[in-house]
């Protein structure tokens, strides 16, 4: 997703009007930034990724998390299995 689609979706969820409110700018600042007629502050990025609960993280910790994600599946899937398989062999005993 690109930045302009991300403050599209803002807008749309809570409106222009106020969107602008919430980050303490005018409607027109950022009807002029999406049209790509003006920019907007770093203070508006920060309050606009803030009102849309967006912490930006590092590629590198991206796929750490990433990475940690797939290990604990794999670990919990495997898990599942074995449990599966003894569920199975519980069953045919019976």
């Amino acid at each position: 997703m690109t930045f302009l689609e991300y403050l599209n979706d803002l807008i749309a969820k809570h409106g222009q009007g106020a969107l602008a409110d919430q980050i303490k700018s005018d409607g027109s600042v950022l009807s002029r930034f999406r049209s790509g007629q003006g920019s907007i502050s770093l203070y508006t990025l920060e309050e606009l990724l803030k009102a849309g609960n967006v912490t930006i993280i590092p590629r590198a910790e991206l796929r750490q998390l990433e990475d940690s994600l797939a290990t604990v599946s794999d670990l919990w899937r495997k898990e599942r299995l074995k449990n599966f398989s003894r569920e199975g062999t519980r069953k045919k005993e019976t």
